[in-house]
């Protein structure tokens, strides 16, 4: 089974999160991409230090009646730094699959200062997103030294034990979760960026308020 991992904050979820893992999945020709909301993020600090719990149910009513979109609580329930090694080990082991990772080229960039980092290309494929104004870099520049273990492929690169790295663009968007925090603080209309279920649960709970 093909399935995408898609992690991150989340602080909320918008439609841009929503069309960019639409756009992967089916250029990646993926079954699933399943969304997993961070508790702790290990490489930004949460702004509004907003409850994984309400982050996490937001993507539960953004996601509700997409088949091919799924949620899981894995990193809210491990409590703690989210590490992407814990999470891809952890879906690698229930799907008895190699899954696909995906992040923006922003976060790419830096992907070896992340935990783990040279096991996390041993573990599972990359989808890497395109991002306004994130450059996209040479494998080398990234990786240094360690970039010698891929060969270049159509669709980026593989790796010597059979891990691809793919590129996709994804359509830009000018939506932003900390635009829409501050639009909420404002008391201004959020319905432009993020679904009604979602806007209703925001202000219900009165997150970011």
């Amino acid at each position: 089974m093909r399935i995408g991992i898609f992690g991150g904050t989340f602080n909320p979820i918008h439609y841009g999160h929503l069309k960019a893992a639409e756009n992967v999945r089916k250029e990646a020709f993926l079954e699933k991409v399943i969304f997993v909301p961070s508790h702790i993020p290990p490489h930004k600090e949460l702004a509004d230090a907003t409850p994984s719990e309400k982050r996490l149910e937001a993507v539960r009513l953004a996601i509700s009646g997409n088949p091919r979109l799924d949620v899981s609580s894995f990193e809210v329930d491990a409590r703690g730094t989210s590490y992407s090694i814990k999470t891809i080990e952890h879906f690698s082991s229930i799907y008895k699959t190699v899954p696909y990772f995906i992040l923006g080229q922003d976060a790419f960039n830096d992907i070896m200062s992340w935990f783990d980092a040279r096991r996390l290309f041993n573990v599972a494929h990359f989808i890497v997103m395109s991002r306004p104004g994130a450059r996209k870099h040479e494998l080398d520049e990234i990786m240094g030294p360690f970039a010698k273990m891929f060969r270049k492929t159509p669709e980026g690169y593989e790796s010597s034990s059979g891990k691809d790295i793919i590129f996709i663009d994804v359509a830009p968007n000018d939506i932003s979760s900390s635009n829409i925090r501050e639009c909420i603080k404002a008391g201004k209309p959020v319905t432009e960026f993020i679904p009604p279920a979602v806007e209703k649960y925001i202000r219900e709970e009165r997150m970011y308020m």
